[in-house]
């Protein structure tokens, strides 16, 4: 009862749980009492619990490759910041998908059927192969999409929170006859994720965020610090009037802007206040000025 507790109060876990009843044990639930109605009504002779192993096993089997899913959506570039690279990568993704599922389901259900003194005939599932890969490509891409639509929106619960909550502080100071702040208040430190450490910074301390393959750098005046997350996860926690994308990989902090010098091109090269330079694309001009 201990270990599940913990499992319960560790909020991803929770969430992937959750995602595996949604996607395999109630459809699996409801397909088995299909299939044994449709096998009574059409009067065929088959023992009631096939129905229940066939769809459990593939149940089960979803179960196990899930963790690949999950890593699928945490280490994948978002589609604004590499798209080519995204549908690659997730179309890879869904094919390992199905492979591992339909291999895991095998083997259940051989494991099952044996352990029931009878032999699973894979003639059946070779035949029914395009019917699963269609199925669980579509499986996966609702998942994916499902999960990372619920991140977006749980991101903009909490910066619409940070928008609400400055907002009613205004009101109260104007209503007690006091001037309200110039700009609204800056949100709580952000937490970083650095190792087996955390680390918390004051968003006015970080002077760019720069993309590193599946991390970003973190750099402030002394320190850079590596994590795993994508840029434009991390840039939903930035205040947006202080922070700008200026180019496919660099988010900058618009006060550690010292001098901006203009190519030919049209592209910048920005200088921060550490002395460092990093490019500006011309097509994120739009975003810093």
């Amino acid at each position: 009862m201990d270990r599940l507790a913990v499992f319960w109060s560790t909020p991803s876990l929770k969430a992937w749980a959750l995602v595996w009843l949604g996607f395999a044990f109630l459809p699996t639930t409801i397909n088995a009492f299909a299939l044994l109605t449709e096998y009574q009504r059409t009067n065929q002779d088959i023992p009631a619990w096939e129905p229940f192993l066939r769809e459990y096993s593939s149940g089960v089997a979803l179960l196990l490759v899930l963790p690949l899913v999950r890593w699928s959506i945490n280490h994948t570039p978002g589609w604004a910041e590499a798209p080519l690279r995204c549908a690659v990568q997730f179309l890879g993704t869904a094919l390992a998908f199905s492979t591992l599922h339909l291999a895991a389901m095998t083997v259940l259900r051989m494991a099952a059927y044996g352990a029931l003194g009878q032999s699973y005939a894979v003639d059946d599932l070779r035949d029914d192969l395009p019917y699963e890969f269609r199925k669980d490509l579509l499986t996966y891409l609702l998942i994916v999409l499902v999960v990372v639509g619920v991140r977006h929106l749980i991101r903009l619960s909490r910066s619409l929170a940070l928008v609400e909550a400055a907002a009613a502080s205004a009101a109260a100071q104007t209503m007690e006859g006091q001037a309200p702040p110039a700009t609204a208040a800056e949100p709580a430190r952000i937490e970083l994720k650095v190792g087996s450490r955390r680390v918390y910074l004051a968003p006015a301390d970080i002077l760019v965020v720069r993309s590193a393959g599946n991390y970003i750098e973190v750099v402030t005046a002394g320190t850079v610090h590596l994590v795993r997350r994508t840029l434009a996860d991390f840039q939903a926690e930035l205040p947006p009037p202080d922070f700008a994308r200026v180019h496919r990989s660099h988010v900058v902090n618009r006060g550690a802007i010292v001098r901006i010098d203009s190519r030919p091109s049209g592209d910048m090269d920005l200088t921060l206040t550490n002395g460092a330079t990093i490019p500006a694309s011309r097509r994120y001009k739009s975003e810093l000025f």
